[in-house]
Order: C-alpha cells, then structure tokens, then sequence
C-alpha cells in the first residue's frame, strides 16, 4: 500500500486517486475470499473422499474393489494438487502498477486481469479435484450391493406399513 501511495503521488486527481486505492484494496479481498472459498470446498471433498473409503471398505469384503481404491488415490492427489494451487494463490497480493495518469485504466485492468487468470487456474485445479471424486464416487457405485447388509433383507416384510 505504501509503495501504491507513492506511484499515486504523481496524480494530480484526488478522485483517481482514492478510487485506484479503493480498487486495489478490493481486488486483494477478493482474492482472500476466493481462496477462503475454494478451501471450504477443498474441505468438503476430503469428506466426501472419507466416506467413500469407508464404503469401499465395507465393499471390499464382498466384491474387487481395486478400481476404486484407484480411483481414490487419484482423487486425493488432485485434492492435494488443489490445496496447493490455492495455498499459492494465498500468498498473492495485487498491486496496481501506476505509470502515468492517462494510463490508470490500463493499468488497473492489468491488475485486475492478472487476479482472474490466477483465479482461473485455481479454480481448474479445483474442479479437476470435483471430478476426480465424482470418478471414485462413480466407480464405487459400479461395484455390485456395495449397500446391502445381511440384516437388512429379515427387518422388515414387504408391504408393511409403519403406523406411528
């Protein structure tokens, strides 16, 4: 901010001035909360990855589980590749480079266009990681009475009413 401050002492324009201001503080929170953001969703898949190990636990006593547990592995490598895109992304600030006053406005875009292609790329990692559960998830539901306990076919007859 202090090194902004100064390249803004060349303009003359008090409102261009406190706006370039107001622009970089609000590309640096946006960036914060994207990154707060793609981390919440990082966290949702790491228990969506738990509970599909726990099912193929339980699957692999009565049926090959090996596709599976490969595509497991290749879901918590994605994830891992994801924490560390926005572990990343976490540690950028966004500056705005002012070189004179006619080019504020390019000069703001460039800035501001740097923030969303770092965002984007972010923003692939995680959605590869998404996929890469979504590929385990499906995997999981192709091996046959994944869902089936022995008890469960004796608790209830067929037809029956529950009454309450």
């Amino acid at each position: 901010r202090v090194k902004l401050k100064e390249r803004l002492a060349k303009i003359k324009d008090e409102r261009k001035k406190n706006l370039v201001e107001k622009i970089a503080k609000q590309l640096n929170e946006l960036n914060e909360n994207r990154v707060k953001h793609f981390a919440e969703f990082l966290d949702k898949l790491d228990k969506v990855v738990d509970r599909i190990i726990s099912r193929t636990d339980k699957a692999a006593e009565k049926a090959d589980v090996a596709a599976v547990r490969s595509a497991i592995d290749g879901a918590k490598a994605a994830i891992v590749t994801a924490r560390e895109a926005v572990k990343v992304q976490a540690a950028k600030t966004y500056t705005v480079t002012v070189s004179t006053e006619d080019k504020l406005k390019v000069d703001v875009g460039a800035a501001r266009k740097a923030l969303h292609d770092d965002l984007a790329k972010v923003r692939d990692a995680v959605k590869a990681a998404r996929s890469a559960v979504h590929d385990a998830a499906t995997a999981l539901a192709k091996v046959p009475r994944v869902d089936e306990d022995e008890d469960e076919t004796a608790t209830t007859p067929a037809g029956s009413t529950n009454t309450q």
